[in-house]
């Protein structure tokens, strides 16, 4: 069950109290908390596409089969799903990143002809799915995307779809009566973010579908095809795979105890060095040498959890080590980024990163955040 709770209130960076809105006047400050507030739900939308990743990936590999046994894509929507019906279409038959042959995929929105003939002889509940009986066979691929997940035509068109022995797919918001063989509903109600998921739903099928059809296919930014935490054995393949698409890699390193606001300005102040932000975290035990058996305050596995929160950090290492040295050399970042309080010191790692052709950048420090005093205080407070 997708449970937003622990994620939208991190997901965008710090919540801020935004002004109300008055009878009349939108003003400046009220424009941008209306931005923020539409950032917010947009970031819902994805981690909820997120928690799809197991459908996606199903419904992507039964696309590829059938357009691999000579099969077709159908799409069709209405209004804004019209467009990311063309948009998914023009995927398969052009490209996304990366040239290979082309699929064939159409969109049933785009011949006018059809679509007024149909509605003016047949009524618009029609319009696609006379087109479905006309072109579909057994052998393809039938999605039909609507926001409100009760469009009546794109309902009818998926029944004629499945009479013609096709596979077919829905995309929904958070209602679903459409009745397809596979859905991908999003548990949104307003249409702009359910659109905004389906872009990102959409974009993930056509690349999945493409690599299975094509798997000599060149490697894109897009392709991050390695876990969020990554082990010590994935980290040169990581690093090659950076190299090929044509990323830059930025690294930190902490314990992370209590991830406050300090943390997330400087993770994004380092994610804003590179293409790619991978963040090596000290295990439990080495926190315990380097810090005492007090600390962590929290297990290793609640500080990656908080990390994976945070969406300015790509990818994580969990570190035995009481420094990064050895961890790094595999990795040959191109930044290491440090707070800006390690500035003059005799840094383990710089000769590491430099070695290997990198930097050592120092980040300004977020005022009156620090991880120590923070638990000092809550002990205090409990006494």
């Amino acid at each position: 069950m997708f449970d937003p709770s622990p994620r939208l209130m991190t997901c965008c960076g710090p919540i801020l109290e935004g002004p109300t809105l008055d009878d009349s006047v939108l003003t400046p400050a009220a424009a941008q908390a209306l931005v923020r507030n539409a950032a917010r739900r947009g970031a819902y939308a994805a981690l909820a596409v997120a928690e799809l990743s197991g459908e996606i990936a199903a419904i992507a590999q039964t696309i590829s089969d059938r357009l691999g046994a000579g099969g077709k894509l159908l799409v069709f929507g209405n209004g804004g799903s019209a467009a990311c019906a063309q948009h998914f279409a023009a995927e398969f038959t052009g490209k996304l990143a990366s040239d290979r042959v082309p699929f064939p995929a159409i969109s049933l929105t785009v011949d006018t002809s059809a679509m007024t003939a149909i509605a003016n002889d047949y009524g618009y509940e029609h319009v696609f799915s006379r087109q479905v009986r006309a072109l579909a066979t057994s052998a393809d691929v039938v999605v039909g995307i609507s926001t409100s997940g009760t469009s009546k035509n794109v309902a009818v068109a998926i029944a004629a779809g499945r009479d013609k022995g096709a596979f077919t797919i829905a995309l929904t918001g958070s209602r679903n009566e459409l009745a397809a063989d596979a859905s991908l509903s999003v548990p949104l109600r307003e249409t702009a973010r359910v659109q905004e998921a389906h872009d990102l739903i959409l974009h993930e099928l056509a690349q999945l579908s493409e690599r299975h059809l094509v798997p000599e296919i060149d490697d894109d930014a897009s392709a991050d095809r390695f876990p969020f935490i990554l082990t010590e054995a994935e980290l040169e393949a990581y690093r090659a795979w950076l190299r090929s698409s044509g990323q830059t890699l930025s690294t930190t390193n902490g314990v992370f105890d209590l991830l406050h606001a300090g943390h997330r300005a400087s993770l994004s102040a380092a994610r804003a060095t590179g293409d790619q932000l991978c963040v090596l975290v000290n295990s439990d035990e080495s926190v315990r040498r380097i810090k005492g058996e007090s600390r962590p305050v929290r297990p290793l596995a609640d500080r990656l959890a908080d990390l994976s929160h945070v969406v300015a950090v790509d990818h994580v290492v969990v570190m035995d080590d009481d420094d990064p040295r050895r961890l790094l050399s595999h990795l040959a970042p191109d930044v290491h980024a440090k707070g800006a309080d390690y500035r003059g010191l005799d840094l383990l790692e710089a000769s590491t990163v430099e070695a290997a052709g990198g930097e050592v950048r120092y980040l300004e420090l977020l005022d009156g955040y620090s991880t120590t005093a923070q638990i000092t205080s809550a002990g205090e407070s409990r006494r």
